[in-house]
């Protein structure tokens, strides 16, 4: 991550000090690094995009939004393109009041605000009552907000689990859920009751993340909007920032920032409005 030895081994060392706040930039892109960490961890991701696998799944951190790594949880991260963002290295003492799993949180301006004043801190230091105060805020900002959902949890069954393994190998597969189930070797009905049982979501709603964590990759490393449209198996530009925008809200361009160097396929989204809609799942049988 770019931190000097000194603040390293103080983020390693469990009974070091309470708070540790760190701004991190990374030009090189981390390939799957492994970490376990006696801290808790929260990242606010101002530029790129993370991906951060656990056993339970892959959580995806885009800009300005606050990645939340519980202590002791092993992972692998993943990073593409150019990351910036500040650290805020948690005692486990101050961890319980927020998730015990990988989340995600929108970063409003309160909360990031926050986290950027952290840095100032000196972290040999012991909080000062101020300090604690705006450290509690930002809890209680955090969990107002709630964590939110764009995330791949793995299903349990190791049927389910080739099916899931597979998608992301390939998410523009044309595959129905019928050749799913043959390719499990389990019946359609089973994979599709399973998957809701054991992710949360429909088979449908999990291929739809999948496809979309692959574009929201391909897209932070520079790739233009038509070339992972036609790539993900969409028909068009345009069908694929409606389905961009029904689940996350926005358009690609407009999730990274205006400030991205322009493509004419960037381009042509000026053109396409969609009024916001909450995510639809995509039926079961696609």
């Amino acid at each position: 991550m770019g931190i000097p030895d000194a603040l390293h081994r103080l983020v390693h060392d469990p009974a070091g000090p309470e708070l540790i706040a760190i701004r991190v930039r990374n030009d090189a892109p981390l390939d799957n690094s492994h970490a376990s960490m006696p801290r808790g961890v929260l990242f606010l991701l101002t530029e790129g995009l993370v991906a951060v696998q656990t056993e339970r799944g892959r959580v995806i951190a885009g800009p300005r939004s606050i990645g939340w790594m519980p202590p002791g949880e092993a992972h692998t991260v993943q990073s593409f393109g150019p990351t910036a963002g500040v650290g805020v290295f948690l005692a486990q003492r101050h961890c319980a009041a927020l998730p015990s799993h990988p989340a995600q949180f929108e970063a409003s301006a309160l909360a990031s605000l926050l986290m950027q004043r952290m840095l100032d801190w000196d972290p040999a230091a012991a909080l000062q009552p101020a300090q604690r105060r705006m450290l509690q805020v930002l809890l209680d900002e955090l969990d107002q907000a709630g964590p939110q959902a764009l995330q791949l949890p793995w299903p349990k069954d190791e049927r389910l689990l080739s099916v899931a393994r597979a998608l992301l190998a390939n998410p523009a597969s044309g595959r129905r859920l019928e050749q799913w189930a043959r390719y499990a070797d389990i019946s359609a009905r089973t994979l599709s009751r399973k998957f809701v049982e054991e992710t949360g979501m429909s088979f449908g709603q999990w291929r739809q993340w999948a496809r979309l964590t692959q574009a929201l990759e391909w897209l932070a490393t520079g790739q233009a909007v038509k070339h992972v449209a036609l790539s993900l198996g969409y028909d068009s530009v345009s069908a694929f920032i409606k389905a961009f925008r029904l689940a996350l809200g926005t358009t690609p361009s407009a999730y990274f920032g205006a400030g991205r160097r322009s493509t004419p396929a960037r381009d042509a989204e000026a053109d396409f409005e969609i009024p916001p809609s909450p995510l639809s799942g995509e039926p079961d049988a696609l």
